[in-house]
């Protein structure tokens, strides 16, 4: 347990802020957490270091500190946690890289906890950066904490043991151990605040991965990460936001405006020294639920990556995103319909109604509720010229006939008014009224607006039907009696049987087969509501004379 200070606390200064985009991390531990051996020599190789001592250290050496002052903070942060900003004590109360102690300075104390303070910058408490800030924090804020002691030391034995007695006021310090630890991260820690290639946060779209990101399955969602260049060197076209733990993994939030599977984003032009940029990408969610957690770094590709020893950071797990990716409630995917594949077109004439209907294989969680879910027009809400009679409004072709559970096979029929002669692709969406449409996250998950169409052309009534006619490609149809006038067919492509005319008799061959259909997709990944689409019967709608 962490005494308080012995001064009164004042009030918070500014701070800088941090490089942090919100990791979902676990709550960290105490003197004992880090590992400890009191026969260890007193300097280490580089690769025996932990992890963050050498961003950690050169951290303090960019607050102002000397870089033993830097390395005596490490040292006792080596043993408290090994720097780890997840470190648990083991059946105690330590969390984080300095052990501070739950029911105390790290969730409790007024205006001096940790998880306040995190709150206050709107930042993980769990993230290496916010803990690091959080030590300046009370080292600048509260002079019991020791800074003017070490600031006031002239070698890395005396500052250690400073921070030691004054910040981090252990119990059983095994003080030889912290000092070990100081003297071996020294050699590595910068003499100035001066690295060749450092970032800070500056803001991001995204929530932090304290909290989770709510994706449904293939949404994509525009993102950024505006970060600060800290560093000395200009940024470049190599500049690049990569996939960390691993380093250049692939990711499979990936999609065409990322740079590569491993490289969302990279800098266009330069950005100097002390300049901001905006590294904008998109998040394109997987078809797989589930809970990922994506972790990036920043990279000088062909040079180093930021994390690098002798660079200035960010840690590879310091920027990371928390996507829970989940089935859409409301989706359907297409299954069927007997209207020609667009932009192959149906040819009626002026006075027809176009029959025919679209089939689709509910692929949500929520059964669709007849007379709720209906298939619509696009534009949205907007009257359709094309409007029958038997549609259930202006803008509201059909519904299901009866409930479609998840799995099931929901079938709308469409009635289109051949009213004015043109050439138009109708264009339609599903909508489950007055919760969503399905094409919109987070709740639908598709098919897009305009997915399903039927282009049809409409000719003057005496004009041939030379145009993608249903007679074309279903053999012989049955004519009005009399004369002339459109085919007759039934719903489902065979005849409707004899129509009685104006001056005649007679009967005329009936169409043979079916219209139903699948329509074909390019090659490629296909979204779920696009799964299942064939070859389409170029037969398609059907049409009926219109009395006059």
């Amino acid at each position: 347990m962490i005494p308080a200070p012995a001064a009164p606390r004042g009030s918070l200064l500014a701070v800088g802020l941090p490089f942090v985009l919100g990791l979902a991390f676990a709550l960290a531990g105490c003197g004992d957490a880090g590992p400890s051996s009191p026969g260890e020599p007193t300097a280490r190789a580089q690769a025996d270091l932990f992890a963050n001592d050498v961003t950690a250290c050169n951290y303090f050496v960019g607050k102002g500190l000397t870089n033993f002052q830097s390395a005596g903070i490490v040292g006792n942060l080596d043993q408290e946690s090994g720097v780890d900003p997840n470190a648990v004590q083991a059946g105690g109360p330590g969390r984080g890289i300095a052990q501070w102690s739950v029911g105390g300075r790290w969730d409790t104390d007024s205006n001096d906890n940790a998880v306040w303070y995190a709150g206050q910058e709107g930042q993980s408490v769990s993230s290496l950066q916010l803990q690091l800030d959080f030590i300046w924090y009370e080292l600048t804020t509260f002079s019991g904490y020791g800074l003017a002691s070490l600031k006031a030391s002239t070698n890395v034995t005396d500052a250690t043991v400073a921070f030691e007695t004054d910040f981090e006021g252990c119990g059983e310090c095994d003080q030889s151990t912290r000092i070990s630890y100081a003297e071996g991260v020294l050699p590595s820690c910068e003499t100035s605040a001066s690295y060749p290639y450092a970032a800070e946060y500056v803001s991001q779209s995204f929530p932090l991965a304290s909290t989770a990101l709510t994706m449904v399955e293939g949404q994509v969602i525009p993102s950024y990460i505006e970060l600060k260049n800290t560093g000395t060197k200009t940024w470049d076209s190599n500049t690049h936001i990569g996939t960390t733990q691993p380093r250049d993994r692939v990711s499979v939030f990936a999609d065409s405006t990322w740079l590569s599977s491993d490289r969302p984003s990279g800098v266009k032009g330069t950005v100097a020294p002390g300049g901001t940029y905006k590294f904008t990408f998109d998040l394109a969610a997987p078809t797989t639920p589930g809970n990922y957690l994506e972790y990036f770094g920043v990279v000088e590709d062909g040079v180093a990556w930021f994390s690098d020893s002798g660079q200035g950071g960010p840690p590879d797990n310091d920027l990371e995103v928390n996507i829970t990716v989940v089935a859409p409630e409301y989706r359907g995917t297409f299954k069927d319909q007997s209207f020609p594949s667009s932009p192959t077109a149906l040819t009626v004439h002026q006075g027809d109604v176009a029959m025919g209907y679209m089939e689709l294989t509910n692929t949500g969680t929520q059964t669709w509720k007849a007379g709720v879910t209906k298939l619509a027009p696009i534009p949205r809400d907007v009257a359709s010229p094309f409007a029958d009679k038997s549609w259930l409004s202006l803008t509201r072709v059909s519904t299901v006939a009866a409930d479609v559970a998840p799995g099931a096979v929901g079938r709308f029929d469409v009635a289109l008014d051949a009213d004015a002669i043109g050439d138009t692709e109708i264009e339609f969406g599903l909508v489950e009224e007055s919760v969503t449409w399905f094409a919109d996250a987070t709740l639908g998950g598709g098919p897009p607006d305009g997915f399903l169409k039927v282009h049809l052309v409409v000719v003057a009534e005496d004009a041939p039907l030379d145009a993608g006619a249903a007679e074309d490609d279903a053999g012989e149809v049955q004519r009005e009696a009399g004369g002339g006038g459109s085919p007759v067919l039934g719903q489902d492509g065979g005849a409707l049987g004899q129509e009685a005319g104006d001056g005649g008799g007679g009967n005329g061959a009936t169409a043979g087969g079916s219209a139903g259909c699948s329509v074909g997709v390019a090659g490629g990944d296909a979204p779920l509501w696009a799964s299942g689409l064939g070859v389409v019967l170029v037969l398609g709608g059907l049409r009926r004379r219109r009395r006059r």
